[in-house]
């Protein structure tokens, strides 16, 4: 076949094909997708038009070509609809649709390779353009994500400049602050330290100044008002030492309430009642604030005080030693009271010879002022025997009568003074100031000596009241160790009884000077305020009372250490203390199954801590090894006794209850030790007796047994070294006093003081209570130091340190044998002997424990049944030599309310009225008048042979009074 006709064949072929299409593309149904419509439409188009067009000889390259237009042209709208569906902006694309002009040769006749070419070149224009597309998309996208990122970064960072600056200004302004705030703390440091400095130089007008500087309105108000009681008092002490009455002290009853008293005016001032002479004198001064302010003190210090008489050599009427320095300086103090007509106490301390000072200031006085009295000195019974033998010794050529004995011996001394009445100085106790003052006020008395001053710590108080008005008395002076024992109204109380019209109203008292003090109260003072206003009282009181202490005086003076040894509680006294605490009762052995229904629980609960005996006085007391179980104080004991003794010492023993001390009798009986005995009941005769038997060179008394309240006053006992306290007071002075009985002057050895104290019990939080009373007492009077030698620089760093000082814990730890051992040696070898007397004990000792264990505790300890329908029938065996009548004891029938005021107040508790009638309870446990046994009748009888004067006393291991 020629080429033609393959050409023709071909065309034939294309046209067959072209036709084919054609009819498939007319006949495709309508329900196809709309897309393959739409390039069937396309594809069915071009067709027609290619055939319309292609008309012509050359058929063959016609069709070619025609097939090579559907070609491009399907590619294009294959692209352009893609484009479409996928352009991010459909509505803003059109179909270029002068993309599908076809090139014409010159000739008329497709080139091939030209719409290849240009194919070729669309698709490559197409890419260009989607990628452009999408590369501007993707720029927009991540240009809109930067620049939202970068506004939050721009934010953050304007936030943190703005932190930034406002904590600047904030800091620069809290720095001014501060800086502001250092330099007036810097300021006021330093004034204060310069204040401080003018007052340890007693620089009042630099104080005064200093204050006025600071413009310190609360220290300007407490001078102010401190200084209008200062003008107050140095008018009153003025018109003291004017007075011209007999008695040197302003008729009570002529005052009245225009008298320029220290009463508070109507909005609590004092002052402000002041007669219009002196209200003109001070307001002269109002102009100059400063001036003011030290007038008040300028007036006091001018009134007292102001005659002043040296005295440099003792009396020659004292003829039984030399007086020491500082007692010859106690008499110069006492002297000048007298030239100022002013009275005064002389408050040293327990042990410095204040009995001494006093016998030196009579014997002045006749000798050197022709004042011979009569003179009566006031002192507690148990003291008359040692101040008669001080007289006797230091001035015998001085009549002193001593005023005691029974009624018909004092009815006998009655007729002989009124008859005679030779006699300078007359002594006697409180009891019989009160019963026959009918007789003694009728005597004009120069001077009245009040031993023991501080029993008119109450100034209601019976005693008080007899001595202020029913007694003609020129001039007054209280001795007393203690002249704070609770508060500062007991102060005021003495004071008031030495110058009643200067000292008249405890309310401004209090008011003025308690607000230091006042630690549970709302009032809130600075060390400053506290110290100026300690200041301002010590400036007050100070002229009035002089005390020293036996550290400051006495340089060689042994030393006194206490020790509070903590013991446990048996079983029984746990048993009886949890019955008092729970029921208010406790399980007898009565015989009849009954309990006893108890009165002031307080005392009860100190009675379990004691021993249990105290409730059963007929319990089978002689047997060594009970006695001792039963109670922690007396195990304790038991270990303590015997190395005390063996080691030479000798004991002084205090003991609240004279029961107790009954058993205490028995246990050093069992012991073999030798003791004496003195308590409320000793008479005044007997009680001389004793003292001498226990202080002779070679007595053989290892003990003295002492009850608080009765021996614990003027007693001279240097001749023992150790104190147990066996139930401390309520009151601390007492027992202060009970220890100072040992701790004297002329004292050769250490003195070593042991407070017996039951662990968890009440006995803490009486210890607790003396602190808290010690501490008023610190304040006052130990960091007023009033005595004549101190500076202002001892007094206030004795003041800041008991400020600093807080109170500390009891705890609760019982102490080991070994640390017992350790606290009552005196050296290392006496350490060394107490331990080995321990094993000694141990290894004799056949019962497990020291303490009764439950088991071994009576079954009728724990029987509760009431007893109030029937009376059970007690005894107890009494080791005195009588039956104790007047002894001090505390009733079990007060209650608690009465108890805890009656302590408080130092009132008689033996004279107290009884919650009761007598006939409604059962006898008292304590010292009352129940029926002997025939075993205490011979107890007391082998007693009575330690006092008679020709028993031997060899044969004698007890003494009891």
């Amino acid at each position: 076949m020629s080429g033609f006709g393959l050409a023709e064949s071909k065309e034939n072929r294309h046209k067959s094909l072209i036709h084919h299409r054609l009819n498939e593309l007319e006949d495709l149904p309508s329900s196809k997708g709309e897309d393959l419509q739409a390039k069937c439409l396309l594809e069915l188009y071009g067709l027609k038009i290619s055939l319309s067009l292609g008309i012509v000889n050359d058929m063959g390259s016609f069709s070619w070509q025609l097939a090579e237009l559907q070609s491009k042209i399907r590619s294009y709208i294959s692209s352009e609809y893609w484009l479409h569906i996928n352009c991010a902006y459909p509505d803003k694309q059109l179909f270029d649709w002068g993309m599908t002009r076809l090139p014409f040769p010159p000739y008329g006749i497709f080139v091939p390779f030209n719409t290849e070419a240009d194919d070729q070149t669309r698709k490559k224009r197409d890419y260009e353009r989607l990628s452009r597309l999408r590369e501007e998309e993707r720029n927009h996208l991540e240009n809109r994500k930067k620049k939202f990122f970068s506004e939050i970064v721009n934010a953050f960072r304007d936030f943190q400049l703005q932190i930034q600056a406002t904590l600047k200004r904030r800091k620069q302004r809290n720095d001014g602050v501060q800086a502001w705030h250092g330099r007036q703390r810097q300021r006021a440091t330093r004034a204060e330290k310069l204040r401080f400095q003018a007052l340890k130089a007693d620089d009042q007008e630099a104080y005064m100044r200093l204050v006025k500087e600071s413009k310190n309105e609360r220290l300007t108000m407490l001078l102010s008002e401190t200084n209008k009681l200062l003008v107050n008092l140095g008018a009153a002490v003025q018109r003291q030492k004017d007075a011209k009455h007999s008695d040197g002290i302003e008729d009570l009853k002529d005052l009245d309430s225009d008298s320029p008293e220290l009463d508070a005016s109507k909005d609590g001032t004092p002052g402000d009642s002041l007669p219009e002479e002196d209200i003109g004198a001070t307001d002269s001064d109002q102009n100059d604030e400063s001036s003011d302010l030290l007038e008040g003190q300028r007036q006091y210090n001018l009134a007292i005080h102001s005659i002043q008489e040296k005295v440099t050599e003792q009396p020659s009427m004292l003829q039984g030693g030399e007086l020491r320095p500082y007692q010859l300086e106690g008499l110069q103090w006492m002297l000048s009271l007298f030239n100022n007509n002013l009275n005064g106490i002389l408050a040293d301390e327990m042990g410095l010879g204040k009995t001494i000072q006093t016998i030196s200031l009579i014997a002045y006085l006749m000798e050197n002022k022709g004042v011979t009295g009569p003179h009566l000195i006031v002192a507690p019974k148990a003291v008359l025997p040692n101040w008669i033998h001080e007289f006797s010794t230091w001035a015998p050529s001085i009549h002193a009568v001593l005023y005691d004995g029974r009624l018909d011996e004092r009815k006998a001394m009655r007729e002989e003074i009124s008859r005679d009445g030779k006699f300078n100085v007359l002594i006697t106790h409180y009891d019989l100031i009160m019963r026959d003052k009918a007789f003694l006020k009728k005597i004009h008395w120069y001077y009245m000596i009040v031993d023991e001053g501080h029993r008119l710590k109450n100034h209601e108080c019976a005693l008080a009241r007899t001595l202020i008005s029913g007694y003609q008395i020129q001039r007054r002076l209280l001795l007393t160790g203690t002249p704070i024992q609770n508060s500062l109204q007991e102060l005021w109380s003495l004071l008031n009884f030495l110058l009643p019209n200067i000292f008249n109203s405890v309310q401004n008292f209090e008011e003025w000077f308690n607000a230091p003090f006042a630690d549970r109260g709302d009032v809130s003072l600075t060390d400053e305020e506290q110290l100026l206003i300690i200041r301002r009282l010590h400036h007050v009181i100070r002229p009035f009372i002089l005390r020293r202490k036996k550290d400051e005086v006495e340089k060689y003076l042994p030393g006194k250490s206490q020790v509070i040894l903590k013991c446990d509680l048996s079983a029984w006294q746990k048993a009886y203390y949890q019955q008092v605490t729970e029921k208010g009762r406790v399980g007898l052995d009565n015989g009849s199954g009954k309990s006893k229904s108890l009165q002031n629980l307080t005392m009860q609960l100190r009675k379990c801590c004691n021993h249990p005996y105290l409730f059963v006085p007929t319990h089978n007391m002689w047997q060594r090894e009970e006695i001792v179980r039963a109670s922690g104080k007396f195990e304790l004991l038991d270990r303590l006794l015997p190395k005390l003794h063996r080691t030479g010492h000798r004991v002084l023993l205090f003991s609240q209850m004279t029961h107790l001390m009954d058993i205490l009798e028995i246990y050093l009986r069992l012991n073999n030790f030798m003791y004496l005995r003195l308590d409320g009941s000793t008479k005044t005769e007997e009680r001389g007796t004793l003292l001498k038997k226990f202080n002779a060179p070679d007595s053989p008394y290892f003990m003295f047994l002492l009850s608080t309240r009765a021996g614990g006053l003027g007693l001279n006992l240097q001749t023992a070294d150790t104190v147990i306290i066996f139930d401390s007071d309520w009151n601390p002075q007492m027992d202060q006093q009970a220890e100072d009985r040992a701790h004297r002057i002329g004292q050769k050895k250490e003195v070593r003081v042991f407070v017996l104290v039951s662990v968890g019990s009440i006995e803490e939080v009486i210890l607790e209570r003396a602190k808290q009373k010690m501490g008023i007492d610190a304040k006052v009077i130990q960091a007023g130091l009033f005595n004549t030698t101190s500076t202002a620089q001892d007094r206030k760093e004795m003041l800041e340190e008991i400020m600093r000082r807080g109170t500390s814990s009891l705890g609760t730890d019982v102490p080991s044998e070994r640390e017992i051992n350790r606290l009552a040696a005196r050296s290392d070898d006496e350490f060394r002997m107490f331990e080995q007397m321990d094993e000694e004990r141990r290894v004799k000792e056949n019962y497990r424990s020291r303490l009764m264990e439950d088991h071994e505790v009576p079954e009728w300890v724990f029987v509760l049944n009431d007893d109030r329908k029937g009376k059970a029938s007690e005894s107890y065996v009494e080791l005195g030599k009588r039956k104790r009548k007047g002894g001090n004891y505390y009733p079990d029938t007060l209650s608690d309310l009465q108890f805890m005021r009656a302590v408080e107040n130092a009132e008689d508790m033996a004279k107290l009225p009884s919650k009761r009638k007598r006939k409604d309870h059962l006898p008292a446990d304590e010292d009352s008048e129940l029926p002997i046994n025939n075993i205490g009748v011979e107890f007391r009888n082998e007693n009575m042979a330690a006092i008679s004067e020709g028993t031997s006393e060899d044969t004698t291991y007890g003494s009891s009074a």
